[in-house]
């Protein structure tokens, strides 16, 4: 079951993408969203370093508009990242790279590494193997 205690910013100019994103966190059981479209309102809003986001989700370009201290995140995944040079500044538990807009299996698998499954959720059924067992054998 999902830590419904997460707060998560995402930053991207594109209201579509940050939209997209949201979605399919939400469908993934996370709902302390706040979505920003400029690296001025991430810098304001991670500016309280005793109490940082969570996860921080932010395009690339408005990443590198960073002239000054770097957010305050505990996990950031930064996407459309096409220099994998290490960035300068203070770097969080957790930082991942994508060279292109995560999708649902990228947001899931990094969503697993900051807040794992429980051991009492069980095996994870795969959609199309569950509609198969329901189906009468021929």
């Amino acid at each position: 079951m999902p830590n419904k205690a997460l707060t998560i910013l995402i930053a991207d100019e594109q209201h579509l993408q940050r939209l997209h994103i949201e979605k399919m966190l939400n469908q993934l059981g996370y709902h302390r969203i706040l979505p920003v479209q400029t690296f001025e309102e991430v810098q304001i809003l991670t500016a309280i370093p005793a109490e940082p986001f969570d996860v921080l989700i932010i395009n690339a370009g408005l990443a590198a508009q960073a002239s000054g201290p770097q957010p305050q995140a505990r996990h950031v995944l930064v996407y459309d990242h096409l220099d994998l040079a290490a960035p300068a500044g203070a770097t969080p538990t957790l930082l991942v790279r994508l060279p292109g807009v995560p999708d649902t299996v990228n947001l899931e698998h990094f969503m697993d590494i900051i807040d794992p499954p429980g051991a009492s959720r069980g095996l994870r059924v795969l959609p199309w193997l569950r509609e198969l067992s329901r189906k009468p054998a021929a």
